[in-house]
């Protein structure tokens, strides 16, 4: 069983219109929606569909090696994917009969968003609600009052809905992390909190979880923080050290790799730390996820693939009940792609994004201005703007063409611009 050929089809996407601003001020924003689709097709003629975020790959290597043997051979997250669809397809089982022994049908399933006014947040979560999802995975970013958008949640959302928040490292410190994590603790809306601080920071994560009720999550064995200036700055501790001193409640398991998956998920299990798998593709890749959690028997925490941002989707894929996805047991993959949707996304236009000077303000007037999503993450990581302040907002200026906007964006482009001080 062979593979005959692997096509690499680039996607122009495009976001929902009310998740695209908050998007495109993330990581997200260097990708421009761009997704590639690889089509592997097997001698005997079976088809099978992986993607990843970004451009398409020289993939041409993999042409001719044995699709089985791929399974475990190839790391290469989109065509992995997709081997695991056409050898599910050849065989006449579905994914999960190739990667373990089912553990359960159905699988916890999250929605997910980059940060949001609280008002957006609250709307959000709404929706969510209303799709079936009964958990939101929602990133907590210190140049919002995070205090401010709980309260909006917590008045939006139905009895059973819960929302872990993702700090990504920015809480510094535990004298920083607890005063605002003890406010947040007692709401019934919040769920947990995942990586709060930087996960170096063995004492203070142990100094968390001494003090604070609800869960904590950390990334496995890694860093968490969004430092590209000093490599240096979370290199994070390993899984063994993050179990033997308890320095969380539970694990997230990222990545595209159904192995290393699988190999972290073991010592989970080993250690009883319940995790969840996160990701984040389209409903294909939401598939391959519910169809990995199904065979671990401790992802039972609600599992993401954050495919709830498109605005167009390559696969139908159901929504989940009372927060639940059900496993497809059809082979592969157990989905169908959307061959018109792939028509169109294929021919569509690269998504333009213009410059954006984004503000951070605060209620004395202060204000810091930014030309990029990485310098407002190193700005606070640093401490050189007070995070997670009372009253603090995002605001943007969109290039409009004047003169004030470039003589602005120009300063930001060298440092980050303090003004109102």
């Amino acid at each position: 069983m062979n593979i005959k050929d692997i096509e690499a089809i680039p996607l122009n996407m495009r976001f929902k219109p009310d998740l695209e601003q908050s998007v495109l001020r993330s990581g997200l924003r260097a990708g421009k929606g761009r997704v590639t689709l690889y089509r592997v097709e097997l001698a005997n003629g079976v088809v099978g569909y992986g993607e990843h975020l970004n451009g398409p790959d020289d993939v041409t290597e993999f042409i001719g090696q044995n699709a089985v043997a791929g399974l475990v051979q190839i790391r290469h997250a989109g065509v992995q994917m997709a081997l695991y669809d056409a050898v599910g397809k050849a065989l006449g089982v579905p994914a999960h009969e190739l990667m373990g022994r089912q553990v359960r049908d159905k699988v916890p399933f999250a929605y997910w968003s980059c940060e949001l006014s609280p008002e957006n947040w609250a709307e959000q979560a709404q929706k969510a609600a209303g799709l079936g999802y009964r958990v939101y995975k929602f990133k907590c970013r210190p140049w919002w009052d995070p205090l401010e958008q709980v309260e909006a949640l917590s008045k939006a959302v139905p009895e059973g809905f819960t929302c872990w928040l993702d700090f990504n490292g920015h809480l510094r410190e535990a004298r920083q992390a607890l005063p605002v994590l003890r406010a947040l603790d007692s709401y019934d809306c919040i769920g947990g909190f995942e990586s709060p601080m930087p996960q170096r920071d063995a004492e203070g994560y142990r100094q968390l979880r001494a003090k604070i009720d609800k869960p904590i999550a950390a990334h496995y064995g890694s860093g968490c923080c969004h430092v590209r200036s000093d490599p240096t700055y979370d290199r994070g501790v390993s899984a063994l050290d993050q179990i033997g001193r308890g320095l969380c409640d539970s694990f997230v398991l990222g990545g595209g790799d159904v192995r290393s998956i699988l190999d972290h998920a073991a010592v989970a299990q080993e250690a009883k730390k319940p995790f969840w798998i996160q990701t984040v593709g389209t409903g294909l890749r939401a598939a391959w996820v519910v169809q990995l959690a199904s065979v671990c028997q401790q992802a039972v925490l609600s599992n993401l693939a954050a495919h709830n941002i498109w605005a167009q989707d390559l696969v139908k894929m159901p929504a989940p009940v009372a927060g639940f996805a059900q496993v497809p047991e059809r082979p592969g993959l157990g989905v169908d792609i959307d061959e018109e949707a792939v028509a169109v996304l294929r021919e569509a236009e690269p998504m333009e994004i213009g410059r954006e000077i984004t503000t951070v303000v605060y209620p004395d007037g202060v204000r810091w201005h930014f030309a990029s999503e990485q310098q407002r993450h190193e700005t606070f990581y640093f401490g050189s703007a007070p995070g997670f302040a009372r009253g603090a907002r995002l605001q943007g200026w969109t290039d409009d063409g004047s003169a004030d906007f470039t003589d602005l964006f120009r300063r930001c482009e060298v440092a980050p611009v303090l003004s109102g001080s």
